[in-house]
């Protein structure tokens, strides 16, 4: 019994705000948050996966081309690859905004939810990056058709990450009251 009143830190520390009942059953009892932003929820989810999934499948399809210059040349494939994993970080905590429901839990919001925009940003970011790298390579060493099929799915993964970032700003979540019965708690 000692080990369940035992106060974690670090990753594990949102385990502190369950507690057990009498009949062995974990109930939440950390702070919640409620979706409050301008568009209904389950729009605002649908935008923020049509533009984070579009993008990411964009940057797959660009990963996919193969010519000179896209899968043997550093400064294009760094970028690329630094997009990639932040474009799958994004649908990763889009995943667990949707899973986590209305309203979100603490530590869901705190690891997904509020760090959505910024990491729309980063990938945005990359991904305009290795299209840049992409143009670079085209001057330096002439045009073929695949490097231009991988510029225009970088340039169009970018535009889906910055509208992703846009829509992030109209979705707002406020912390409401504990998960607890009793209201003697502090929020």
């Amino acid at each position: 019994m000692a080990k369940d009143n035992k106060k974690r830190r670090g990753s594990r520390a949102y385990l502190n705000d369950f507690e057990r009942d009498l009949t062995g059953r974990y109930h939440y009892r950390g702070k919640l948050y409620h979706y409050q932003g301008t568009l209904p929820r389950q729009r605002a989810l649908a935008m923020l996966w049509g533009c984070g999934g579009a993008s990411l499948v964009l940057l797959l399809a660009a990963g996919c081309l193969d010519g000179p210059g896209l899968g043997r040349c550093f400064y294009v494939l760094l970028p690329y690859v630094a997009a990639f994993v932040a474009g799958v970080t994004v649908c990763w905590a889009l995943g667990r905004i949707t899973a986590g429901g209305d309203p979100l839990r603490e530590y869901v919001y705190e690891s997904a939810a509020a760090k959505l925009f910024g990491r729309s940003r980063v990938a945005a970011l990359f991904s305009g990056i290795t299209a840049l790298m992409c143009l670079l390579h085209m001057v330096l060493n002439g045009v073929i058709w695949q490097q231009i099929v991988f510029l225009l799915l970088s340039v169009a993964a970018t535009g889906g990450q910055v509208m992703l970032g846009r829509i992030c700003a109209g979705v707002h979540w406020q912390c409401g009251s504990d998960g607890q019965v009793s209201s003697d708690k502090e929020q």
